[in-house]
């Protein structure tokens, strides 16, 4: 989840245009720059780059003329020209703040970091209460580890603007990422009470709870059922009648709500579903972002039905739903971004379903089923943590079917004990400060050992990594960390590593499937939580007990074992691809057959329901 005021800023600082410009023949600066506006909101960024070059053609002292110049240079990723001119209009008089910050939060961007601490410096000379200089100087400071700057920032801001509630949200992210629970909670309880109509701040806060060692499993649980409990006061009254007709045998209409349906592991894994459903049911995607790209062409096209449904209103929504009479409504968000809760409050479908997004209880009383498995949600163990009744695969909760079929390039490195690269592949918010721990224990014992690690996107990012990495024991020469790939990189990456590093207690699970589909060897700690034996439920269905670790020492053991015991890795190699790929985990038909199983259980569950309370009139 990005930071909010980060998102509020991209679109950038713009000036109001009544301030009186010269005047030259024809139109005027303020008429060309308003025209140019509206060009930009259009998406036409080469037409509103021509309307403002004419204004700051009518009006040569302009620094806003020059300004939107350069913002609208970097919306066509011209970034040079774009530093170029926003400097112009900095140094313009006596110097042009806006110009300074737009200027400083590009360079951020880039990976300049001590040229857009100066640019923002010279912001805030220029216009002390500029609180977006702030926070963005609070955000480069927390990257380069000057904690106690960033701080002063903050609360600087704060001073200024006790009530801004993006300052105050980005705040508590802050201390999230430093994982000061506490402060962070304070900030975002402050938010809350400031807007309680600010978006998805409770879902945050649950989103990261499944990041943090410091608290139990019930504790979790009982938060996701108060905020479930929210959300369901403030959607309304909820639905109890519906016009479904309880016909046990007939086809099912299913629907799928998703903020996801691009290339995201949500639309990796239910590509395979979509492809299998029999033609007992009728499928429907509602998608609640407005973006798209080729994966989301790609599953319209294998969706009887689609909706658009992001510029809809919750109760809008709800009606389309039964409108289109959905039997079964399958939310695979949770409580991650661009989640639909809310309507699934109201309870618009008979049957409502969480699934894949969102690997812990969403807390709702309208949500009826959550869909797991036995091993990342045992029989008798699991059951007191979810509001919805669990529902369990009869082997994994994922099915596997790669999107891409690329050369992969084989592995060529020489085969020697402890000469071994380890692979990362997850987000950086899933590498703790206990995972890095475990991590360092590893590369103690393996002293030849490098890590390659991937999706750090950004300079600052990566090095905080490394810093990261550094205080927990490994030193920083040891590790190549990388940003985002393509796609045939990240492949190729993937398969020239010799052993995977799965995070804790947030485990992968694409990037574990994508690992095992090369035959790259990953160790897998069962955790206390849902969320924390992902790895553990994988390695099950594909019957790779040996590696599984029962607990962390164990974990350590089994990682030093691999990059020790060349033979077994090479078996492993040589082996684990083709396992693999008999295992229950692509089974895509087998999987969609089981699952119809399940909605249809339900479905006869709720006629059931339905004939005995017309018995009962």
């Amino acid at each position: 989840m990005k930071k909010v005021l980060d998102i509020l800023l991209r679109r950038q600082v713009s000036v109001p245009s009544g301030v009186p410009s010269a005047q030259r023949p024809g139109r005027s600066c303020d008429e060309l720059i308003a025209e140019g506006h509206g060009l930009e909101d259009q998406g036409a960024f080469e037409a509103a780059l021509e309307c403002y070059q004419r204004a700051a053609e009518a009006d040569p002292d302009s620094p806003r003329a020059l300004l939107n110049v350069g913002n609208a240079l970097q919306r066509l990723q011209r970034f040079e020209d774009a530093i170029g001119t926003l400097r112009r209009a900095a140094r313009r008089g006596r110097g042009y703040g806006p110009a300074y910050f737009n200027l400083g939060l590009l360079l951020k961007e880039r990976g300049e970091t001590q040229a857009a601490e100066c640019a923002l410096l010279d912001a805030l000379r220029l216009q002390p209460s500029m609180i977006e200089a702030m926070t963005i100087l609070a955000d480069l400071h927390e990257a380069s580890e000057r904690f106690d700057d960033a701080e002063h920032h903050y609360e600087r801001a704060l001073t200024l603007a006790p009530d801004h509630v993006a300052v105050l949200f980005d705040y508590g992210m802050y201390w999230s990422r430093r994982r000061r629970f506490d402060k962070a909670c304070e900030c975002f309880h402050r938010v809350k009470s400031l807007d309680p109509s600010f978006k998805d701040i409770e879902s945050i806060e649950l989103f990261s709870m499944n990041y943090r060692t410091d608290i139990d499993a019930e504790t979790i649980a009982r938060e996701h059922r108060r905020v479930g409990a929210s959300i369901t006061r403030a959607a309304g009254s909820a639905i109890t009648t519906w016009t479904n007709a309880p016909v046990r045998g007939r086809p099912l209409r299913i629907a799928y709500v998703s903020g996801d349906f691009l290339t995201h592991p949500v639309a990796i894994l239910l590509r395979p579903v979509l492809e299998h459903h029999s033609t007992d049911f009728v499928t429907y995607c509602y998608s609640n972002n407005p973006q798209h790209d080729p994966a989301a062409d790609f599953l319209r096209e294998r969706s009887q039905h689609w909706r658009l449904i992001s510029a809809m209103d919750d109760n809008e929504v709800a009606e389309q739903i039964r409108r289109d009479e959905i039997d079964i409504l399958v939310d695979l968000s949770g409580h991650t971004a661009r989640h639909r809760l809310a309507v699934f409050a109201r309870h618009p479908a008979p049957i409502q379903v969480t699934w894949l997004g969102y690997l812990n209880t969403t807390g709702l009383p309208a949500m009826d089923y959550r869909i797991c498995d036995r091993y990342t949600d045992p029989v008798g163990t699991s059951e007191r943590f979810s509001t919805e009744q669990l529902v369990r695969m009869p082997h994994s909760q994922w099915c596997y079917m790669p999107w891409h079929h690329l050369p992969i390039v084989p592995e060529a490195r020489a085969w020697r004990a402890d000469d071994v690269i380890f692979g990362s592949f997850n987000q950086d918010r899933k590498i703790g400060d206990e995972c890095l721990a475990l991590w360092a224990r590893i590369f103690e014992r393996v002293q030849n050992a490098k890590l390659v690690a991937l999706d750090f996107p950004t300079p600052e990012m990566q090095s905080r990594f490394l810093r990261r990495a550094e205080r927990a024991g490994i030193h920083p020469e040891r590790i190549s960390v990388r940003g985002r790939e393509s796609i045939s990189r990240y492949f190729n990456t993937i398969a020239s590593v010799d052993i995977a590093l799965d995070t804790l207690p947030y485990n992968g699970a694409t990037t574990t499937l994508d690992t095992l589909w090369l035959g790259v060897p990953i160790v897998a700690l069962r955790g206390e939580r849902g969320i924390s034996r992902g790895g553990y439920s994988i390695l099950k269905s594909l019957g790779a007990n040996e590696l599984i670790a029962e607990t962390p020492d164990d974990y350590v053991t089994l990682n030093v074992r691999l990059a020790r015991d060349v033979t077994w890795r090479a078996q492993l190699r040589a082996t684990l691809s083709a396992r693999f790929e008999h295992s229950p985990l692509v089974d895509a038909a087998a999987f969609t057959e089981a699952l119809e199983q399940q909605y249809r259980d339900m479905w006869l569950a709720w006629c059931s329901t339905r004939e005995a309370a017309s018995s009962e009139r």
